[in-house]
């Protein structure tokens, strides 16, 4: 059990009687009591709380109104109204915009007002261990800049299970060797890239990605070695290639694997004598750049197969690095469920969300052939349609895992089944299905709004807006 002593919580009411009852009754707790909104408010402003009860009937200003001052000053983290009356609408917009987390009525009962203090201090408490988890990520990212004299931005897993990659770009980045990403798609190949050249002393250069398999054929050569004006009939002005534009800096090859066998031998006299030739042109443009290609292919098999250069592949292959997938990786998941979440709440301007034990445990086991990319397309996804519920349930993945979309299926089904019978029949009104299904949804759960929201992933306003 959690000390209760751990959470601040202040207590708002301008009846002195009811005030002495908190006093009493919740002395296990760390309680301060108010009958004066304003010196509330200036508590607020000295010491943060972690739980707020204010009455929302009071002289000098309502719980509304006092809720949001303590909102703009970030005072709390949970928040229970007291009310006997107050407006449906204003209630269902204090709730939806997070002002308000919990709502009891009066008379009070002090056992279910103590359960529900208990369920807001679980919430403070797995909030702060969320926060925690994230400012260690931080914290690990933030000494692994000063470390690494880079920012690794995206690349979770630097100082966990990618730190032997970690080592290898510390031993190359300084060195003018080319390097041979292999890897499989959606492992971090340009995030790897990047971070050499951002290590290196090209760092305040260029760095120049081209992806093969983006580009076709009959355009890849004035792509890569650029083209002299009238070299072809579009061809109006002199153009740069890649290959000129990545001078004293980088040049990145995504999927080296698949280039046309007939470029190859282009490519590779560019990389021995460093330097270009435009098409239609005779001159040659001296070039200074530092290689580092990728595949997800086994290059070996390829140049058996004759459809890769073998001396090419000796050149690209001078330093040769591994990303390990995904499911070799699993004690990352944790750590990139965590970033994506922030990262598209953030993007999508929502609110941070939680995300249940139990679909981490479930997205932790699962095999990710798509890798990290996998990963965060699945989290955008669902952030997108379900972010603004406050919490990510495993169910919310059913597009992912068979045997969540089965049951999701057949629920929904059934339940479409029963509510037509009923309405063909006028046993039910079309109009009062949904606050049927929500009221049977609570009574499964005795009325705990808290609980509903966790194994429902409903949003909690549409639990009180029918709640009885």
């Amino acid at each position: 059990m959690e000390n209760k002593k751990n959470y601040k919580i202040l207590i708002l009411d301008d009846e002195e009687i009811l005030l002495k009852n908190f006093r009493e009754y919740l002395s296990d707790y760390n309680i301060e009591t108010f009958s004066d909104p304003e010196e509330a408010l200036n508590s607020l402003k000295i010491s943060k709380y972690d739980i707020i009860i204010v009455d929302f009937k009071m002289p000098k200003m309502n719980g509304f109104e006092f809720l949001m001052e303590a909102k703009k000053i970030e005072g709390y983290q949970y928040s229970i109204l007291l009310t006997a009356f107050a407006d449906k609408k204003l209630l269902e917009d204090m709730i939806n915009n997070n002002i308000i987390n919990k709502v009891i009525e009066k008379p009070i009962s002090m056992n279910e007002l103590e359960k529900i203090i208990e369920e807001a201090i679980l919430y403070c408490k797995e909030r702060q261990e969320r926060e925690n988890h994230i400012e260690i990520i931080k914290n690990n990212y933030k000494n692994l800049k000063e470390e690494l004299k880079f920012n690794p931005g995206d690349i979770i897993g630097l100082n966990k299970s990618l730190r032997f990659i970690y080592e290898d770009i510390k031993s190359i980045a300084n060195i003018n060797a080319n390097v041979l990403l292999y890897g499989e798609t959606g492992t971090g190949k340009e995030l790897i890239a990047k971070a050499i050249h951002e290590m290196s002393p090209r760092r305040d250069y260029p760095f120049i990605k081209v992806n093969i398999t983006a580009i076709p054929d009959t355009l890849f050569e004035s792509e890569l070695f650029g083209y002299k004006k009238g070299a072809f009939s579009n061809a109006y002005t002199d153009k740069p290639g890649k290959i000129e534009l990545a001078d004293k800096g980088t040049l990145f090859l995504d999927e080296i694997g698949d280039m046309n066998i007939s470029l190859q031998a282009k490519l590779l006299r560019v990389i021995q004598e460093k330097e270009v030739e435009r098409l239609g042109s005779t001159k040659t443009t001296k070039v200074d750049f530092r290689l580092i290609v990728a595949t997800n292919k086994n290059i070996e098999d390829l140049v058996k197969n004759n459809k890769f250069r073998e001396d090419l592949f000796y050149r690209i292959n001078e330093f040769p690095i591994t990303l390990p997938p995904l499911r070799e990786r699993i004690e990352d998941i944790e750590d990139l469920i965590y970033y994506f979440t922030k990262k598209f709440c953030e993007e999508l301007n929502i609110k941070q969300v939680e995300i249940s034990q139990e679909a981490i445990d479930r997205l932790k086991k699962y095999s990710w052939p798509g890798n990290v990319r996998e990963l965060e397309n699945a989290i955008k996804r669902v952030i997108i349609s379900h972010g603004r519920d406050g919490k990510i349930l495993a169910s919310h993945f059913h597009f992912i895992f068979p045997d969540l979309a089965a049951q999701r299926d057949f629920s929904l089904d059934s339940a479409i089944e029963i509510i037509k019978d009923n309405i063909l029949n006028k046993k039910i009104d079309l109009d009062n299905v949904e606050e049927l299904i929500i009221k049977s949804i609570l009574r499964q759960f005795n009325d705990s709004v808290s609980e509903a929201v966790e194994k429902t992933g409903i949003s909690k306003n549409r639990f009180y807006k029918f709640k009885s």
